[in-house]
């Protein structure tokens, strides 16, 4: 079963951010069972989820990852999210989902579209 698991121990995003990224910085690990897949990390800044870096393998976990950053983002009070371009699979998935969106894109556009 595929789990995504809030990092709760600081130690841990330190050494995965390695002084890379500013701010609080937060993460997920990818998980199946008890086999690790990878883990992603991202900040949330005022109104904004800021996914930082995937470190996701398997392009099939990437898209569920992201969207755990971002709900956990919008549970912090975020109603929007950008992806860091510069984090090549993370500019996949937005070339995938958001080809032509520039700059911050709405929660609503991955979430609460069900009516």
């Amino acid at each position: 079963m595929i789990a995504m698991r809030p990092i709760r121990e600081y130690d841990v995003i330190d050494l995965l951010n390695n002084g890379r990224f500013e701010g609080e910085v937060e993460g997920y690990v990818v998980m199946d069972g008890p086999k690790y897949l990878g883990h992603m990390l991202y900040r949330v800044d005022g109104a904004v989820t800021q996914v930082l870096e995937c470190g996701v393998e398997e392009k099939m976990f990437v898209d569920g990852a992201v969207r755990a950053c971002v709900a956990a983002g919008e549970n912090a009070g975020a109603t929007s999210f950008r992806v860091n371009g510069e984090d090549e699979k993370l500019a996949e998935w937005k070339n995938v989902f958001f080809p032509e969106a520039q700059g911050d894109v709405p929660n609503s556009s991955i979430f609460h579209t069900c009516e």
